[in-house]
């Protein structure tokens, strides 16, 4: 749960972030972010911690720490998740609005083609349709089977 309350001029992300009482520092849950959004550990913790002036194997050593900290790597997680549901009801709504759309075009376009190529679309969204080529299996076959049939054919192309 996020406290709605953050201190004038700081970005929505550097809030104060409460689970079950346990509370991340600002600079926890602004490193929590830019790690959950594809940054290095080095590169959040460079960002949240202000840490130019360290050592590279410094920031890397404390980078790791701060990331295995149960409330830090739990809040990440949690990032991580929030995104990907809200990216998977984004993708729900567009193929729900795509639908529709498909729908009342096939229903009210004006030539016939356009209402087929509808309706088409429509039978692939819910797979009624596939372009999947099937292949009949023929068993191991031996080397003089397969010669026998190469010239079958190469009679049949040379007399037709």
């Amino acid at each position: 749960m996020t406290d709605d309350k953050t201190p004038k001029g700081k970005p929505s992300h550097l809030r104060v972030v409460t689970d079950s009482g346990d509370k991340l520092t600002s600079k926890q849950e602004h490193f929590s972010q830019q790690v959950a959004t594809g940054s290095t550990l080095t590169d959040a913790y460079r960002s949240a911690y202000a840490a130019e002036k360290m050592k590279d194997s410094s920031v890397w050593v404390e980078a790791c720490k701060l990331a295995q900290h149960p409330k830090v790597s739990q809040r990440i997680d949690q990032i991580i998740e929030e995104s990907a549901a809200r990216k998977q009801s984004d993708d729900d709504r567009m193929k729900i609005w795509v639908t529709e759309q498909l729908k009342h075009e096939a229903m009210s376009a004006q030539s016939d083609s356009a209402r087929v190529a509808a309706l088409t679309q429509l039978g692939r969204s819910v797979g009624m349709f596939t372009d999947k080529v099937e292949q009949q299996e023929q068993g191991a076959r031996g080397a003089s089977e397969i010669e026998a049939e190469i010239q079958r054919k190469l009679s049949a192309l040379m007399d037709g």
